[in-house]
């Protein structure tokens, strides 16, 4: 009884090490460890007050498009948009805006379910900075 309890407390603080207190109760699978996980990294120049300096992990997990987004920049001075594209047949819609203004370390995710032979992309749009358009992140789930 005392060594089996002493490999779960073993294992649990392995997990906890690797992914953390959260991640650990919630059974997360970490993106990274996912095959054909792709990390992205976006470093604007300087924009103004801050720099933008994000790195992205997109991945398909069980058929459903994840990202994941960490800020490793600086705080963000205003809003921006995180944007989502239902990408298909050359055909580009936009599913998904979400406003979000970045402290120093702050995480974001976003997945889409059944996405079948679409590919899902994610465009980081600050509000103070333009920048043309292109895909930050893809993600296909075939």
């Amino acid at each position: 009884m005392i060594l089996r309890l002493l490999a779960i407390i073993t294992i649990f603080t392995l997990v906890t090490a690797v992914v953390g207190v959260a991640g650990a109760q919630q059974r997360n699978i970490p993106l990274r460890s996912v095959q054909g996980a792709e990390v992205n990294a976006v470093h604007l120049a300087q924009a103004g007050d801050s720099s933008v300096n994000l790195e992205i992990v997109s991945a398909c997990v069980d058929g459903t498009a994840t990202f994941k987004i960490v800020n490793v920049g600086d705080k963000w001075p205003q809003l921006g948009k995180l944007k989502v594209y239902h990408i298909f047949e050359g055909q580009t819609k936009e599913v998904s805006a979400r406003e979000m203004r970045f402290a120093r370390g702050q995480k974001a995710s976003f997945r889409m379910k059944n996405v079948g032979a679409a590919h899902i992309g994610l465009f980081v749009e600050p509000s103070w900075y333009e920048r043309p358009f292109h895909y930050d992140a893809e993600v296909a789930c075939e």
